[in-house]
């Protein structure tokens, strides 16, 4: 008796998918740390300049750290998810992981430029940015900030550091003495 398979034609088994780079084309291995050197370069400073960039931008709205942070957070992993999405979907490259982190890699690296890149639309919330840190006691965040603004200002207590006589103090609490009934430790 016949199976009814007996009657198909044999095809050759499928594979897998097509292979990025050929067995024999592998990439050698200090070339292979360079590319995981430069993806990690690219994420970590690129991400950096993207949150501080995205919390500058939030910044306008509110000046609570925690809400800055988060959304800030939440877009800049978004966009480049959102990115490698849509790069997976479009080809076949089967890539996996790897192509993940080199999307992300290079839209974290896109962003940061953008921010950095467009120094006249984004120097003066850059430069607000740094000046929230600065008010908060961060001088390292506020000064890597300030670099990305195009400012280099001097903090009290560093050398050439004046203090400008003809600027009024802003804020609602400005004119008021630190401890209440005193005169502030003017003299």
């Amino acid at each position: 008796m016949a199976k009814p398979d007996d009657d198909l034609p044999i095809l050759p088994k499928k594979t897998a998918g097509k292979k990025l780079v050929p067995e024999g084309r592998r990439p050698s291995p200090p070339m292979l740390r360079l590319m995981r050197i430069a993806r990690a370069i690219g994420i970590l400073l690129g991400g950096f300049v993207t949150i501080v960039g995205l919390m500058s931008v939030v910044g306008i709205v509110t000046d609570m750290f925690w809400v800055r942070l988060g959304i800030a957070v939440l877009v800049g992993i978004a966009l480049p998810a959102l990115a490698a999405d849509r790069v997976l979907k479009r080809t076949n490259m089967g890539g996996g992981l790897a192509t993940v982190v080199d999307v992300f890699a290079i839209v974290l690296l896109l962003l940061a430029i953008v921010f950095v890149g467009l120094g006249s639309m984004t120097a003066g919330i850059l430069r607000d940015e740094g000046d929230r840190y600065a008010r908060s006691g961060s001088k390292l965040m506020a000064r890597a900030v300030y670099f990305l603004a195009g400012v280099s200002p001097t903090f009290p207590g560093e050398p050439g550091y004046k203090v400008a006589k003809d600027i009024k103090p802003r804020g609602p609490d400005a004119g008021a003495p630190l401890v209440p009934g005193t005169d502030g430790g003017a003299k």
